[in-house]
């Protein structure tokens, strides 16, 4: 209440999202005809209430107080009179490998305690530094440690139990050796910390600080914006300094995220945008190497080449990380300039009538999930896949909430959940049949005709869970209220994907549920809305004859059919791309795809441009300019309409805004918005007619076997997100590849004795299309004969077809590396 008003009262454990504490005595109040000084923090305020915030009495109390936190921590600079004398000299203080003072300090300039002292006038403390002398812990990434810093006011071990559920900090010791810590003196990433960023932003002093810009001072602007990594999109606050990026932190203005984050939003934008492998200028082949030239040589050569190529010969192969502009124009210079069709995302989802039924709909908000009483979750580990929903869903758990999780492989969620059920895999549309039927005999719900003959026996014996768990699922789903299911690529990716999409809405309907599906890549649903789709116009409408998908374009290449690909995706690199007569590429970073375009064309990123993007949620969210383009670097938007005016058009938007209006003049679902009325908290997108297509019939169609005797264990895939500009972060994100452990096969310690394979070491993994060498990990929560591995698609693998997973599983024969 006092901070609504402007009333500043000092504080060290008060955090705005973690409950009150009253642990540093600072807040400390007057409270008129009540006796004591009692903390702000834990005292609500009260009609009639008269409160006293700055006396005599309190400064006196609170001057000891600080006193006393301040002599654990290094004070010489704070109540020195000489202190801004010392700036002329930061850069060399801080070479000193030990923090003992404000100007040595990361922190220098925006911590509390300096803010506290000059509210409270102090210029003395009574009492000697207590200096702890431990290392600083440099050996976990992301961020560093300095005890000798931390005044143990507990935010940081707070915000891990309270704010992110993860209960990785804590404190360790008694009295006064009490200090923050893992359990057993473990590292944060042996202990499991995910690198949320949570502890960092509420530490009031420099005891918690990000190693890449630990000393880089004080942010001269902050730019909200969006995080483009995943589908969530979540509102960030982007920290500049001298035209650089300091940081991303999350925006507690977020709608969907509530101003938390994960690793990817909070420490891998700095090392993306400011890569030191970003393009800078157009280039041009000439022989083997790619020089330098102007952009008029550079959109004159794409302009002659492609003007060669119309109709089915052209293709374009987008990013699902592009912004809407940037999206729409791509499958509009394809369709009205090059005549073609071929349009495409590097990232295709299956086509499903009801996957793009879903899609089209949008999602229940990401925020309800914390108000639910039950979820469902089938074929997704939002955990890991998309941490702030699965924050919501620990939300919800902390609250009393039950979880349903449908899944093969025993996760970290399936451990929480209240019912886990194992399925085999490709049977999760039968599974979900089975409980139907249980709803339908407990007359709770009407069963759709297809499934009146639907026998629980027969459930249990093609998915391999028993009756009792399917009639003990069923129960749950209806036994409070309200519920939420929430879906991921183990359904969309699944050869049933249409028959366990049809399953998931005639539950949500019968049962009047929330649905949210988790596509990957950070604007797939914008993508989808604006007609980067071989069969969909913008809005969902049939493109009439349908052009080639990703997987076509590349055979129509092997074929000599495409002979001009303008490519702005995350692809892997595809040696039949050195075969294309013309390849023409717009990306921010160099990667092996910019080494064979013949013309690549530089691009910013989300930080250097304006534009939206489109989450889960349908809601369309403003991305902001924050710093000016790298080199000569252009936005994808005005790339394409460049390009497009070089063979005839004439386009003229001057701005991301002048193409979000012609979006809305295409797309009554977007009409009316403006970057402006977009705000922090964006809109949600609706397409009329909202009409959901009928779910019947459902079939209990289609588990098959796929192994073989030759390929006899069954291999399940995470495609995972990420990836942007065309790269892998894992590759470019420092620290990033100890987290994400991509291309590494997981099996259970039976199947690796059976194979004569061994934890840590090398195996081949082979399947009908090729070969790879992967490291093994033991996985004790996959079945017998069912392995995993998570997969890259900017780096893919020669296992599957073109070396992209386009399917949830595969057949493989894995042998001990010789």
């Amino acid at each position: 209440a006092a901070r609504r008003n402007g009333i500043y009262i000092p504080t060290l454990c008060y955090a705005p999202k973690l409950p009150p504490f009253g642990g540093c005595r600072m807040c400390i109040v007057e409270i008129e005809k009540a006796p004591g000084f009692p903390t702000a923090c834990t005292l609500p305020v009260a009609d009639g209430m008269v409160v006293r915030t700055e006396t005599p009495a309190l400064q006196a109390q609170r001057r000891e107080t600080f006193s006393l936190l301040l002599s654990e921590h290094p004070y010489t600079c704070l109540t020195c009179s000489n202190k801004c004398g010392c700036v002329e000299f930061q850069g060399t203080i801080r070479k000193a490998a030990v923090t003992t003072g404000c100007q040595y300090c990361p922190k220098n300039g925006q911590c509390e305690i300096q803010a506290i002292v000059d509210y409270l006038n102090l210029t003395e403390v009574p009492y000697p530094i207590s200096y702890r002398g431990l290392p600083v812990e440099h050996d976990d990434p992301f961020f560093d440690r300095d005890m000798n810093l931390c005044i143990v006011c507990n935010r940081c071990v707070r915000a891990c139990q309270d704010i992110r559920h993860a209960h990785i900090l804590s404190l360790v010791q008694r009295g006064d050796q009490t200090i923050v810590g893992t359990a057993a003196g473990r590292s944060l990433l042996e202990a499991g910390c995910q690198f949320c960023g949570a502890c960092v932003d509420v530490c009031p002093t420099g005891a918690l600080f990000d190693k890449k810009s630990k000393w880089e001072g004080v942010p001269t602007a902050i730019i909200p914006s969006i995080c483009p990594y995943c589908s969530v999109g979540c509102a960030v606050n982007i920290q500049v300094r001298d035209g650089r990026l300091l940081r991303a932190v999350g925006n507690d203005e977020g709608v969907t995220n509530d101003g938390e984050v994960c690793v990817r939003g909070r420490f891998g934008v700095v090392d993306i945008v400011h890569n030191v492998a970003r393009l800078k200028t157009p280039l041009l082949k000439r022989g083997n190497r790619s020089v330098p030239v102007s952009w008029e040589m550079a959109l004159d050569k794409v302009g002659q080449e492609l003007a060669k190529y119309r109709g089915d010969q052209f293709a374009v192969i987008a990013s699902a990380t592009a912004t809407n502009e940037e999206l729409y124009l791509l499958q509009k210079f394809a369709r009205t300039v090059m005549q073609s069709n071929n349009v495409a995302l590097a990232t295709t989802l299956p086509h499903s009538d009801s996957l793009i039924s879903m899609l089209r709909l949008g999602g229940t908000s990401i925020r309800d999930i914390r108000q639910a009483a039950t979820i469902l979750v089938i074929g997704a580990n939002p955990f890991e896949s998309h941490p702030i929903v699965g924050l919501e869903i620990r939300h919800a758990l902390s609250k009393g909430a039950r979880l349903l999780t449908i899944d093969p492989r025993q996760t970290d969620m399936a451990r929480q959940s209240t019912l886990w059920l194992r399925p085999r895999v490709g049977s999760d549309h039968v599974l979900l049949a089975g409980m139907m039927k249980v709803l339908s005999d407990a007359d709770e719900v009407s069963l759709p005709a297809s499934l009146a003959s639907v026998r629980l026996d027969e459930v249990a014996a093609i998915t391999g869970v028993s009756v009792d768990q399917i009639t003990a699922a069923a129960r749950l789903l209806t036994g409070e209220e309200p519920v939420m299911v929430i879906y991921g690529s183990g359904v969309t990716h699944q050869r049933q994907a249409d028959e366990t999409l049809k399953a998931i809405r005639w539950l949500a309907s019968a049962l009047a549920t929330g649905i949210i599906g988790l596509p990957g890549e950070g604007n797939i649903v914008g993508a989808y809305d604006m007609g980067v789709h071989p069969a969909l116009l913008p809005g969902y409408r049939p493109s009439g004859q349908p052009g080639r998908d990703c997987y076509a374009i590349l055979e129509g290449i092997r074929q000599g059919e495409v002979k001009a690909l303008y490519l702005a995706g995350d692809v892997p690199p595809w040696p039949e791309l050195a075969g294309v007569p013309f390849l023409a590429v717009q990306a921010a970073i160099h990667n092996e795809i910019t080494q064979q375009a013949h013309v690549v064309l530089p691009i910013t990123t989300f930080a250097e441009t304006d534009g939206t993007m489109t989450n889960l949620e349908g809601r369309v969210q403003r991305i902001r300019k924050a710093i000016e383009p790298v080199g000569q670097a252009q936005p994808g938007w005005l790339v394409v309409q460049n390009v497009a005016n070089r063979l005839g058009a004439t386009w003229n938007a001057t701005s991301a805004s002048d193409v979000l209006a012609e979006v809305g003049s295409v797309l009554p679902a977007y009409r009316g918005m403006t970057l402006d009325s977009l705000g922090t908290s964006g809109m949600v997108r609706r397409f009329e007619p909202a009409v959901a297509p009928s779910v019947e019939p459902l079939s209990l169609d289609g588990v098959q076997a796929i192994t073989t005797a030759d390929f006899p264990l069954l291999l399940i895939v995470e495609r995972n997100c990420y990836h942007y500009g065309g790269v892998a972060l894992t590759k470019h994100v420092k620290g990033l590849s100890e987290l994400k452990q991509e291309k590494m096969l997981h099996v259970c310690s039976a199947d690796a004795h059976a194979l004569h394979i061994a934890d840590g070491k090398q195996a081949k993994v082979t399947s009908a299309y090729g070969s790879d060498h992967w490291p093994v990990q033991i996985d004790n929560g996959l079945p017998k004969g069912t392995a995993f591995v998570s997969i890259n698609p900017v780096v893919g693998s020669p296992i599957f077809p073109d070396l992209i997973p386009d399917e949830k599983v595969y057949a493989v024969r894995v042998e001990a590396e010789t």
